[in-house]
């Protein structure tokens, strides 16, 4: 059964066993924890039990619930030695530990280095020796005995972490474990955390109830040595190191013996154990240190086979929620092609992460007019599929039969500059076609210039006529116009078609899109769009697709 160790602000700590499958908090009496705390909402937050453990969840409270010193938004997964904040009353959950690791600077510790091993040598060293019973020697019988205690312990051990447990639970087993067959006062497993592999502490065991509000004292010259060396440090008399007389807690603690050994998975040095006896203790030995190398090197493959266990759940996690995410990015974009009297008109979009930042759409003005449009959001994968969908829902709740294009795109370009970062902008291309006439204006904001082909195969295309959406705020642009002629073909495209790579660095392109549009002008508007893909892919060839690839085909029948 777990316990909760509640620290009011004003008032003797206690301890609270969670009985009830969900506890609430709060003020309240009708809570099943009521806390005399003015800071603290009637209903402030609850503790329930899950399949994993136990989780806390905030009851919309008016300040609050905080773990470890960040403020939870959903339920959160609790594990041993959590603080939660809840008001001005500190809760601390499963194990009270007030004890806090401190590292000492500029102690050597090198007159009471006693043993120093390698850990490589221990760990792939036989641990039974093989010796013919009838001529051991006294000594000899003891060290067998010894070699197979260790190997009993060691068994039981490997059992033991047999199963998975999420990372937290299996890192106080390991030390559950590890006190069980080595006695201490107190014992500490710290991991390397962050790109310079700082050690952070990540369980305390406190043995000693006389040690409760003691920090523990860690020499970081011997961290340094385990670390750099891998090397598995025994210290047998602290006391009566020079280095450490001038420590007063130390005195006053009566710590006499220390190890400090490397949690090596076979690869690298992923932590340390660090443990501490007191005078009561006999001290320890070089097989009590030889024992922690081995359950270390045991905990540390386990450790890592932890750690990928749950990236690979993680990653299982994500992939299952961009498959979602990508599937409803399609929904956002057009489901069928215009059907038009004298046009064909269709597009495609090909992303080259399960979510990405291009998007084109076909959007109904009046009975006489369509938009065109493509986009194109800076960078790619979901930060990018994030503001292009927050695009297309500003775009689509501007249009109406009486907008005005230009004063639009201002519109838009206030939105995107208000809605990221400086470094975060869309190229945009937005082209209003009547299809009656023939005639179309349009806004190029940053975007590649799409290119109208006429009849006579001549290229014409459509300039830039302003910053892409979001550079800058209040900027105004520009409105141009042409005509589509009766067989002439409009290409929009994003720069992932033009700048598609070969095996050899070489990009596909405007060239080769231009000479592709001329000799398919002819076909019909799938059949361009098609084979101009199937010509990008047939150049690019075995080469991992960099960018989003989006492409719209407009032509005018002859």
């Amino acid at each position: 059964m777990a316990e909760l160790f509640i620290h009011p602000k004003d008032g003797e700590p206690f301890v609270y066993s969670l009985k009830e499958p969900v506890v609430s908090i709060g003020r309240s009496p009708e809570n099943n924890l009521a806390l005399a705390d003015h800071c603290c909402s009637s209903r402030h937050a609850q503790i329930a039990a899950t399949d994993r453990g136990y989780a806390v969840k905030d009851l919309g409270s008016k300040n609050g619930t905080f773990v470890n010193g960040k403020r939870i938004q959903a339920e959160t997964p609790l594990r041993m030695g959590d603080e939660i904040l809840i008001g001005s009353t500190k809760v601390v959950f499963g194990r009270d530990v007030s004890t806090q690791i401190e590292m000492m600077n500029g102690t050597s510790l090198t007159q009471n280095l006693d043993t120093i091993l390698q850990v490589k040598d221990i760990v792939k060293k036989p641990v039974l020796e093989k010796t013919t019973k009838a001529k051991m020697t006294a000594l000899e019988m003891e060290k067998a005995l010894r070699q197979q205690e260790f190997l009993a312990v060691l068994n039981e051990v490997s059992q033991a972490l047999i199963y998975h447990f999420p990372l937290g639970q299996l890192l106080d087993y390991i030390m559950d474990l590890i006190t069980k067959h080595i006695p201490m006062d107190r014992g500490v497993l710290m991991l390397k955390e962050g790109k310079e592999g700082q050690l952070v502490p990540k369980v305390l065991r406190v043995l000693n109830a006389g040690l409760k509000k003691q920090n523990i004292q860690v020499s970081q010259s011997i961290l340094n040595m385990a670390l750099a060396k891998n090397q598995a440090i025994l210290l047998s008399d602290i006391q009566s190191d020079t280095n450490f007389r001038a420590q007063e807690s130390v005195i006053r603690s009566h710590i006499y013996s220390a190890m400090c050994v490397p949690l090596w998975n076979n690869q690298e040095i992923i932590g340390i154990i660090y443990s501490d006896r007191m005078q009561g203790l006999e001290r320890f030995t070089e097989d009590d240190l030889k024992l922690l190398i081995l359950l270390g090197n045991l905990a540390a493959v386990k450790i890592e086979n932890a750690k990928l266990f749950e990236q690979a759940l993680e990653k299982g996690r994500m992939e299952r929620e961009l498959a979602l995410a990508a599937e409803i990015q399609k929904n956002f974009l057009p489901q069928e092609n215009p059907t038009l009297k004298n046009y064909e008109v269709c597009g495609s979009n090909r992303s080259c992460c399960q979510v990405g930042g291009d998007y084109f759409d076909f959007i109904p003005i009046d009975d006489a007019r369509l938009g065109i449009l493509i986009a194109d959001v800076s960078g790619k994968g979901v930060s990018a599929s994030l503001l292009m969908a927050s695009l297309r829902a500003a775009l689509h709740a501007e249009i109406h039969p009486r907008y005005d294009l230009a004063a639009l795109v201002s519109k838009l370009n206030e939105f995107v500059h208000r809605s990221s970062d400086s470094h975060n902008f869309i190229s945009f291309v937005f082209c209003e076609f009547n299809t009656e006439t023939g005639e179309a204006a349009y806004v190029n904001a940053g975007h590649n210039p799409p290119m109208r082909l006429d009849r006579d195969g001549k290229v014409h295309r459509l300039e830039s006529t302003g910053f892409c959406l979001g550079m800058f705020p209040r900027v105004t642009f520009g409105l141009n116009r042409f005509e589509m002629g009766p067989g002439d073909v409009t290409c929009f495209f994003t720069d992932g078609i033009t700048e598609s790579r070969n095996e050899d660095g070489e990009e596909f392109g405007e060239e080769r899109l231009i000479e592709l549009l001329g000799k398919l002008r002819q076909h019909p508007a799938h059949q361009i769009m098609d084979k101009i893909l199937d010509g990008v892919d047939s150049f690019s060839t075995c080469v991992e697709v960099q960018d989003d690839m989006t492409m719209v085909i407009m032509k005018r029948l002859a």
